[in-house]
């Protein structure tokens, strides 16, 4: 029995399921077309054949197995079956008309034609309103490809990426329109994207002002918002204060989470019923924006009792203790969670129980009485069973070696869990270099089944080769620098051809190559090499370094040609530096040996015009780097004391030294050393450190007869890459200053070098990225420094003081880069207005 009515009512159904472009049409026309079906009484048919149309570009088996429509299978019309062929096709987003037509009925059998309208795709995409750079950011953001099916959802999709991009800038009032514009250069169907962006003025904020507080003043606050400030900013902020170089752009996500600062500020401080009541924004005239923030204080809270319950491993009085926390001091949620869970400095509680295993150990804290403005604190302790390390594993590392990651890790499987090694393991792994430090991830996966934890080790490598190329100023000259570094070297993949990508790496071992020269009259050449782990089991290292320097007047060398004049200095060295167990292995002890020969001919400028002199020393270093990372570190300390000694010819020889001339005197060099040098990280707030350094230097000799060694003595002033330097000289930059400005001179005005100096300086530092492949922090500093001829004039706090700014750009490549400016105070004529550029930390 055929009803018409009935057709209809299924037809309007199904297009409100599956879109008004989508549905079943029997014999080819929506009246029904002649066939004779009952649609009160479904009937099952057999599929006896499938046709498609309009899927030319698609495989045909691939729709019917999306519709899930196959010959031979049974199906009710009217049913399901149907229906959902359709709405499987339509949810994959690439048609936008769907009809499935009976085009036949043979008894049982039924023959069906799939008729498909292809949506557009698209042939490119453009932007209207948007300039080169931030198209450029657009189109990485979002990731469209030429051939994308144009449907509504790409189109919303892409100009809530467009919004949230431009929301981000600080533009509150952006509209984007999308269009579609038939590509008429194209004959499939194929669409052009326009992306009409109207972005109209960032959203600045002329003034930022609260309302309600008392407790806490209107700049405290102001500093607390880290993201979101007004015009005036740089009379409430300093310059060190974190988002202190942040414009005045009013960004709605940046400045809720500043909202959350504010109410974090005055929990702090013992507010704990502190809250927002609310803000007024409003936009003047000039587009200028208004911002009110209206604070509830509340009343100050202050920690009266705290008591413990549940511990057995330590008494309450230990752990009252470590929690640092007095009756009276204003309640602070932080301070009790920091104290309780995670203190920076290792000493909370927690860390108290992890480092001896305890890894299921929890502690709660309850307040269990509010009596007007005190309160009591309970803290409930678990403390479970002692967890001992079970798989300890590495992942992420495809160059380096597991065994120079795992000699680095002081978690071994079978040792109590420690908070203290794993972290410690993490500090281990950025100090090699090798890997992304923001990235090491030391993932801790406990058992509490069988008391075990696995940790594995998740690390992203970065590049560990150098190369520096650089410019310096010496002795009227420019000089020219070429350095190679290899900081993960393998000399037994040196005849594996396979391992050369394009050096062997993956040992650890740490190759240098460098060139230096003016081009003309003057070159040095040098190369070194190290083995952190020497045998491979115990922590020590060991170094070996050649290296040669010409200075000549340029012309052509003859043995004995008056014309021709120079200086050459070859040697070589070697050190061993082993890692000590006591006081802490953070202590270090170096020693090392080195040879140098100075070969003099017709240098009539020099102390000796022709000859040549022997320097052989032995050098002894005690260091000790607690510096929790190489690159910006926040915390810990760098201290090393040094002595470098010649042995003391004179005094055995019975010689008289006064009567010879100077290249007998210096046949063989003799003269002792001590340098000492020590930094300082303070972690101030966020990611600001304070940075405070000295340094201290004395040569001396054994022989009053033959005095101070012409080689090897101190010259400072200036950047530091001053490196041409044919005596061995050691030099100490000084900002703020010209190159060897403040080192001694002779009647002549000619540097001749420093027995003695000493360096202060304290540095202000903030980053404005810390991502491995371009760290970059600026930096504000102030430094002394002066050096003496002679013991007797040393005078330690009679200095040439500077400050200045600057900015730190790090990238594995090229190491770090810097650029300063100084003004020096104490000379006109050597200090005034200076800029300096260093590498590597020639100035620092």
């Amino acid at each position: 029995m055929k009803i018409k009515n009935t057709i209809l009512v299924l037809l309007f159904v199904t297009g409100l399921l599956h879109g008004a472009n989508a549905q079943v049409v029997i014999g080819g026309s929506t009246d029904g077309g002649g066939y004779d079906i009952d649609y009160l009484t479904p009937k099952k048919y057999e599929i006896g054949g499938i046709t498609i149309q309009g899927a030319e570009n698609l495989d045909q088996r691939m729709v019917l197995m999306v519709a899930e429509l196959h010959v031979g299978d049974k199906i009710m019309i009217p049913g399901d079956k149907i229906s959902g062929a359709i709405d499987k096709l339509w949810k994959q987003g690439l048609f936008e008309d769907i009809q499935i037509q009976v085009t036949n009925i043979q008894n049982d059998l039924v023959f069906l034609n799939i008729e498909l309208a292809g949506r557009p795709k698209m042939s490119r995409f453009q932007f209207r309103g948007v300039g080169k750079s931030d198209a450029d950011k657009l189109r990485e953001n979002l990731n469209l490809m030429v051939g994308d099916v144009v449907t509504d959802n790409l189109m919303i999709t892409s100009k809530n990426k467009i919004l949230s991009y431009y929301l981000d800038k600080g533009y509150n009032n952006v509209t984007v329109d999308v269009k579609t514009v038939a590509d008429t250069a194209r004959k499939n169907n194929e669409q052009i994207l326009v992306f009409d962006v109207k972005t109209g003025k960032k959203g600045r904020i002329k003034e930022l002002t609260f309302e309600g507080n008392e407790a806490i003043s209107d700049k405290h606050l102001a500093r607390t918002m880290r993201n979101t400030h007004d015009v005036n900013y740089w009379k409430k902020l300093y310059f060190w204060t974190p988002g202190f170089w942040k414009r005045s752009k009013y960004i709605e996500a940046d400045y809720n989470s500043d909202l959350e600062e504010i109410v974090k500020l005055y929990n702090e401080k013992g507010y704990r019923d502190a809250k927002i009541l609310g803000d007024s924004i409003y936009t003047d005239e000039k587009g200028k924006m208004h911002v009110n923030v209206k604070i509830y204080e509340g009343k100050p809270y202050f920690f009266r009792n705290i008591t413990f319950t549940g511990n057995t491993i330590y008494p309450s009085d230990y752990l009252y203790k470590h929690l640092r926390i007095e009756k009276g001091d204003p309640y602070n949620k932080t301070v009790l969670d920091e104290n309780l869970s995670y203190n920076p400095a290792g000493t909370d509680i927690n860390s108290l129980y992890m480092d001896n295993g305890y890894l299921f150990f929890r502690a709660t804290p309850t307040e269990v009485a509010v009596d007007n403005d005190s309160i009591d604190i309970e803290i409930r302790i678990r403390e479970g069973s002692q967890a001992r390390l079970n798989k300890v594993s590495i992942k992420g590392n495809t160059m380096t070696n597991d065994k120079v990651i795992m000699r680095e890790i002081r978690t071994r499987p079978g040792d109590l869990f420690s908070r203290d090694a794993v972290i410690r393991s993490v500090r281990e792994l950025a100090t090699l270099q090798f890997f992304d430090e923001q990235k090491i991830n030391p993932d801790v996966k406990p058992n509490p089944e069988n008391g075990t934890v696995d940790i594995e080790y998740q690390l992203e490598e970065k590049s560990t080769s150098q190369i520096s190329l650089s410019g310096g100023w010496g002795s009227g000259m420019v000089i020219g620098t070429l350095a190679l570094s290899f900081n993960n070297f393998s000399v037994r993949n040196i005849f594996n051809k396979k391992a050369w990508s394009p050096l062997p790496t993956g040992d650890g071992q740490k190759l240098s190559i460098s060139a230096q020269t003016n081009g003309t009259y003057y070159y040095s050449l040098s190369a070194g090499f190290t083995e952190p782990w020497l045998g491979g089991s115990k922590p020590q290292s060991l170094s070996f370094s050649v290296y040669h320097t010409l200075w000549s007047n340029g012309y052509q060398y003859e043995k004995d040609s008056p014309k021709y004049y120079s200086m050459r200095i070859t040697g070589a060295g070697l050190s061993l530096t082993k890692r000590l167990s006591w006081p802490d292995d953070y202590f270090m002890l170096s020693h090392a040996l080195s040879y140098r020969l100075y070969r003099v001919q017709n240098y009539t400028s020099f102390i000796f015009p022709d000859g040549y002199a022997n320097d052989i020393n032995y050098t002894v270093a005690l260091s000790r780097n607690s510096l929790d990372s190489p690159i910006y570190p926040r915390t810990g300390s760098e201290v090393s004391v040094s002595s470098q000694l010649t042995p003391p010819y004179s005094l055995f020889d019975g010689r008289d030294y006064s009567t010879m001339d100077a290249q007998e005197k210096y046949k063989f060099l003799e003269y002792y050393k001590i340098n000492i040098r020590g930094s300082w990280m303070f972690n101030l707030i966020s990611n600001v450190v304070f940075n405070a350094r000295f340094r201290f230097g004395h040569m001396g000799y054994y022989n009053s007869q033959i005095g101070l060694s012409p080689f090897g003595r101190y010259y400072v002033g200036g950047d530091g890459l001053s490196s041409f330097a044919l005596d061995a000289r050691e030099i100490i930059p000084m900002r703020g200053y010209t190159t060897y400005a403040l080192t001694p001179r002779d009647a002549s005005s000619n540097y001749i070098g420093a027995s003695m100096f000493d360096k202060f300086t304290l540095e202000l530092r903030q980053p404005i990225t810390l991502n491995a492949t371009a760290t970059i922090y600026v930096l504000g500093f102030a430094e002394g420094a002066n050096s003496w001829s002679k013991f007797a004039e040393f005078q330690p706090f009679k200095m040439y003081t500077s400050a200045g700014v600057g900015v730190r750009l790090y990238m594995p490549m090229f190491g770090l880069i810097g650029l300063d400016w100084a003004y020096g105070f104490s000379d006109k004529e050597i200090g005034g207005s200076h800029f300096h550029f260093s590498i590597n930390q020639s100035i620092d």
